[in-house]
Parts: C-alpha cells; sequence; structure tokens
C-alpha cells in the first residue's frame, strides 16, 4: 500500500512498504529502502521524502492505434491483454470539441486535455475487459488519432498527477515543453498534435525524456504523437516538443502544440 501523505509514519511502515517483514530490523540506509525513492548509500534521508511513496514499478505497454481521415472520432478496436490494468487511450486530433470516451461499454475518466488549433487528451480507466474491444466517443474534424497503452503494476489507478498545455500560436518556435511532477520509478503517458513534418512519417518530432515515442503524419496537414516515460525521477519531468523538419505550417516562424500528460505510481 501506498504510504501515508502527511501525519505519523514509521520506520517499520516503510520498511514493510519496500517488501521486508513486519517489525524487523532496518535502518533508512537500507539498500531497498532507499530505491523507494532513488536515494544511493549514505545520502541524507528523512522520513518526510517518503510520505506518499509507494514501492510499486509501473510499466506501459502500447496496444495499438486507432484513426481516421475524415470528420469524427478515431474510433476502433484494440485487442487487450488478459487480467486488471489501467487502460490509457491519448488523444491527438484537431478539433476540440471532444468531452468523451468509452472503452467498450464503460466510461474513461478524463485525466487531461488541452485545445489550441487542435486537441490533446488523455483518458484512462481501470479495467479486467480483453480481447477485442472497441473504443468510440466524439470530437474531432478530421486526421484524428488515438494511441492505446495498457499500464500495470501500479499502486494507484489513479494518475499521481496531470498536465495540459499548449503553446499561444504558431509564429511561437517549433519547440514546447510540458512538465509535470513525478515518483521515482513512476510512469508517464502524453499525447500531442502539432503541424506536419517532411518528409512525412520519418519520426520528425521528437520528445525529450520518452522511453517510446508514436507518430503519425496525415494528409500534409497535422503530425499526432503520443508517448511513454518509465523509470521517472522524483520530482520534476520536462518534455520538449519538437518538430523538425517543419511541412507545411501556417507560419515560417513555428508551430502549434497541443499537450496532454498523466503521470501513474
Amino acid at each position: 500500500m501506498t504510504l501515508p501523505s502527511s501525519g505519523a509514519i514509521s520506520l517499520n511502515q516503510i520498511h514493510v512498504e519496500a517488501g521486508g517483514s513486519n517489525n524487523t530490523l532496518c535502518s533508512l540506509n537500507d539498500a531497498d529502502i532507499r530505491a523507494m525513492i532513488g536515494k544511493s548509500s549514505g545520502a541524507q534521508n528523512r522520513f518526510n521524502d517518503y510520505y506518499g511513496i509507494s514501492a510499486a514499478a509501473p510499466s506501459a505497454t502500447y496496444k495499438g492505434r486507432i484513426l481516421t481521415t475524415g470528420n469524427g472520432f478515431p474510433a476502433g478496436s484494440v485487442v487487450l491483454s488478459s487480467g486488471t490494468k489501467v487502460v490509457v487511450v491519448a488523444l491527438a486530433m484537431p478539433g476540440y470539441q471532444n468531452t468523451y470516451c468509452n472503452l467498450g461499454s464503460s466510461a474513461m475518466t478524463l485525466a487531461a486535455s488541452n485545445a489550441v488549433n487542435g486537441m490533446s487528451a488523455v483518458y484512462y480507466l481501470q479495467t479486467s475487459a480483453s480481447g477485442s474491444t472497441y473504443i468510440s466517443g466524439n470530437g474531432g474534424s478530421g486526421r484524428s488519432v488515438g494511441y492505446v497503452w495498457e499500464i500495470t503494476g501500479y499502486s494507484s489507478s489513479t494518475p499521481y498527477s496531470t498536465v495540459a498545455t499548449k503553446s499561444p500560436n504558431n509564429t511561437s518556435g517549433y519547440s514546447h515543453t510540458i512538465s509535470l511532477s513525478t515518483q521515482y520509478n513512476g510512469v508517464t503517458i502524453g499525447a500531442g498534435v502539432c503541424e506536419d513534418t517532411i518528409p512525412a512519417n520519418q519520426g520528425n518530432v521528437t520528445v525529450s525524456n520518452s522511453d517510446q515515442l508514436l507518430q503519425i503524419d496525415l494528409e500534409l496537414a497535422t503530425n499526432h504523437y503520443s508517448w511513454k516515460d518509465e523509470n521517472t525521477g522524483t520530482g520534476t519531468t520536462s518534455h520538449v516538443c519538437t518538430q523538425n523538419n517543419p511541412g507545411n505550417n501556417g507560419s515560417p516562424t513555428g508551430t502549434f502544440h497541443a499537450l496532454a500528460a498523466a503521470h501513474w505510481k
């Protein structure tokens, strides 16, 4: 269980969360205890460093993409694994009329969303659904994409932190940064949309501090991307999203970026 976020906390509680036996000898400098917050041996280590900490080390697996080049939501099916997990749908879609996303017959929870000449959003749902599962929703005005991920090994199905941001307009440069609070050994899923790159579908959008990045250029207009960041550090983690080799930008000096992300522990 995740350790208390405030109030009294004991060394025994910390030890048990790290995997130790109840009421056995331990110290804050033990390797398993330090590992929960990424502290090296002999580094300063305080009880309040462990507020809200969990020994969980979640991981994310990409399950597939849903896509449309017409108006509307990119509805479609993906094959989910067996067992309980958090399913995440990372939306990157022009138009910002999206208000819901369903996994099968179940409503997903919106973690974060943003809109600026396009929309990014992150939805999630803890589920045991498996096999081919239909994803539906609303919104979108052409060239919409949804990336589907599964998260396992988490301590809480509710995101630890969420954030959405946008570049102010398409003359502010080719990069935009999204930053969020992260925990040690957590996982972040993000979504973004910007204008297209040339040559198309050659990986010309980059996201710093990402362990896996998926993207597609559609109709010489927009690039739709999603990323994961695993084994995160404690504190604030920033992702710089950059459009390289711009395509048909509306401005010669930059592009818009609409970004959303959520972090799990």
